[in-house]
């Protein structure tokens, strides 16, 4: 992760609290930004989980550290998406279903929110096993909500 992502994603992070996103203070698009960098830095995550678990000698502290940035991204997911930063606002691959249907997203957030703790009490544990297990659970949990609320990646 480049220096300027890391600054732009912990300062953004910072900003993003109910309180900024109710005063708008920061504009549709600058939230836009804010969650793109959002997800950047949690995919960074999920790539070293990944990338560790499929190793011949995992680096637990590196999964650790991992897997604490995934649970910290599960926490109030929705402050990621107020109203006002769908495509109206500009390109985003977050869907309009996401503000029409806010019961169907909270649920799919939920799943994210029930399994990323037990990513992380898995890598605490350093029980590999466990930590493959909670990743793939985790992993469905992702893809069940981008599989109705992102648009198709275009190839």
């Amino acid at each position: 992760m480049t220096l300027n992502r890391l600054l732009c994603s912990a300062v953004v992070a910072a900003l993003l609290t109910p309180a900024v996103v109710m005063t708008a203070e920061l504009s549709p698009k600058e939230l836009q930004h804010a969650r793109h960098e959002h997800y950047e830095e949690l995919g960074d995550a999920f790539k070293v989980v990944r990338d560790q678990t499929r190793a011949s000698n995992p680096d637990l502290a590196a999964i650790k550290t991992a897997a604490k940035k995934v649970h910290d991204a599960s926490l109030n997911q929705e402050r990621w998406f107020p109203a006002g930063t769908g495509p109206e606002a500009g390109k985003t691959q977050a869907l309009p279903d996401i503000w029409a249907k806010p019961a169907e997203f909270k649920a799919a957030i939920q799943k994210f929110s029930e399994a990323a703790p037990k990513l992380n009490a898995a890598a605490n544990a350093g029980d590999v096993a466990a930590i493959k297990t909670a990743f793939g659970d985790v992993g469905k949990s992702c893809k069940n909500c981008h599989d109705q609320f992102r648009a198709k990646d275009k190839e």
